[in-house]
């Protein structure tokens, strides 16, 4: 009897320290895979360096974009090589951005945005001024020519460009993380988000507005009467119907 208790206490032993032994070494063999796993394979390695390549290589087509649609501006290219340089939907929104300036009233001006409500009754003191050197593409112009709305309100000093992904950025110089220009990647080439840069560039105008409890097309309004006011004696609630284009 003593012989079989002996026999099933040295059994029990053994079948302890064979699941201690399993146990240590499934839990070494998790330490080596967690500290292998801390260190990235050759493979990762490369990918990373790969991924990293490419938004250098945005980022330098990026800039390169950036001077020519720059040199354009400057140098009057005409619409076809203006609207090469934006996006589709910038495009339609030009579109769409005329079409109100022909048809909307006060009433309608009050649904608008700030930056909205700027081009378009810039756009009828254009049309009553005779300022329009072409007789197509008129938002376009309006927007993109030399001295144009976008060059007036990006005369600034600006920060560097970055890319992240499929969306490239430029701030101010003095708060480059704060973007005031948009910029998506077509497949082949870098293109100008209109829509999304131009509340970006206005949003500090817009500020006024709040302190003085104005609506946005009258702050557009004043803001257009303190640029030109010495340019042009009447500026004033007329701008907000249509000239009957």
């Amino acid at each position: 009897m003593h012989v079989m208790k002996n026999k099933i206490v040295v059994a029990l032993v053994a079948a302890f320290a064979m699941a201690f032994a399993a146990c240590a070494g499934t839990s070494e063999n998790m330490k080596e895979g967690s500290a292998a796993g801390n260190v990235d394979s050759p493979a990762a390695q490369e990918k990373d360096a790969q991924y990293q390549q490419g938004l250098d290589d945005k980022q330098t087509l990026l800039e390169s974009m950036f001077r020519g649609f720059l040199g354009a501006v400057r140098d009057g290219a005409p619409a076809e090589t203006l609207y090469a340089y934006l996006t589709d939907t910038s495009e339609y929104w030009l579109d769409t951005l005329e079409n109100h300036a022909r048809v909307y009233d006060a009433e309608a001006l009050d649904t608008c945005q700030f930056y909205e409500a700027y081009s378009i009754i810039l756009y009828r003191l254009y049309e009553r001024e005779h300022l329009w050197e072409t007789d197509d593409d008129r938002m376009l112009f309006m927007m993109l020519s030399k001295s144009g709305m976008l060059e007036r309100f990006t005369n600034l000093n600006l920060g560097p460009m970055k890319v992240k992904n499929d969306r490239g950025s430029v701030g101010l110089a003095k708060s480059p993380e704060v973007p005031v220009m948009i910029f998506e990647w077509d497949d082949r080439a870098w293109k100008l988000n209109l829509p999304e840069t131009i509340p970006l560039i206005t949003k500090g105008i817009e500020s006024i507005a709040v302190k003085k409890n104005w609506t946005a097309k009258k702050l557009a309004l004043y803001w257009i009467e303190k640029e030109y006011h010495m340019t042009y004696s009447r500026l004033d609630e007329s701008l907000f119907e249509p000239l009957g284009f």
